[in-house]
């Protein structure tokens, strides 16, 4: 397969992990601090993208300024959205609340879905896209009561894996051009009510749990559960990549 290649390179805002203050911890963290896994961004610099990380400001409107500033955002995972968001009350099981990350992605990626902006959103990205557009979430997988297959990875070593069924007539479907793949697995959460916009496209093959959505009417808007970016050998995970560029290289 060849991977378009633009002329101009697009300029991908990544949204980053936030790391709270915690003098408890087994190795205290002093102060707060944003980080974010090099896969990310070597990912999207293969696939033909200028990588720009976005900081978790703690002024929102200020993500105003940064949109201008990208041609397509991708959305990447991390801990868990406050439940608040979709009008529920916290699980036992949530993991630590991160505010400033909270209220940034919500607000550029509303911004970016206003603007027809291609984005691409992975694991908690994924759940973010869909609880920014009205949708809801199942906070922990023992909420639905499903345990055909394996979906948490507590130790992220992207090396669960598990077969996901793709939906034929989806845009997932015509980028990886596969009806079965495999795919790595790190996630606790899953979405229940799709957002405003959104449709399912894929699903794990064994027990049915929600894997990816898309837009039905924005150019490009796709979020998938697992973590394609810690597997960019393959070649799905390389043909949504190269797709994304490609969509924010056109905007």
């Amino acid at each position: 397969m060849q991977f378009y290649m633009p002329s101009k390179m697009p300029r991908i805002g990544i949204s980053v992990s936030e790391m709270l203050e915690n003098k408890d911890r087994k190795k205290p963290t002093w102060k707060p601090f944003d980080y974010l896994k090099r896969e990310y961004h070597e990912a999207v610099q293969k696939s033909g993208g200028v990588p720009i990380l976005l900081p978790n400001i703690n002024d929102p409107s200020l993500a105003h300024q940064l949109i201008d500033m990208i041609d397509g955002l991708l959305l990447t995972g991390g801990g868990d959205i406050h439940p608040s968001y979709y009008g529920q009350a916290p699980h036992p099981t949530l993991t630590e609340r991160t505010l400033n990350r909270d209220s940034f992605e919500m607000s550029i990626a509303r911004l970016a879905l206003e603007r027809d902006m291609p984005v691409f959103s992975i694991c908690r990205g994924h759940q973010v896209l869909n609880v920014a557009l009205g949708g809801t979430l199942h906070q922990d997988l023992s909420c639905i009561k499903s345990d055909t297959v394996i979906h948490a990875d507590p130790e992220q070593t992207a090396r669960i894996y598990h077969k996901i069924k793709i939906a034929r007539g989806t845009k997932l479907h015509e980028i990886i051009g596969s009806d079965i793949i495999e795919t790595n697995s790190s996630h606790h959460q899953v979405i229940d009510k799709p957002g405003s916009g959104l449709k399912f496209s894929a699903f794990a093959f064994d027990d049915n749990i929600p894997e990816a959505i898309e837009h039905t009417e924005l150019k490009f808007v796709i979020g998938v559960q697992w973590h394609p970016e810690a597997v960019f050998d393959r070649e799905h995970s390389r043909r949504i990549f190269s797709a994304f560029i490609e969509a924010s290289a056109r905007k």
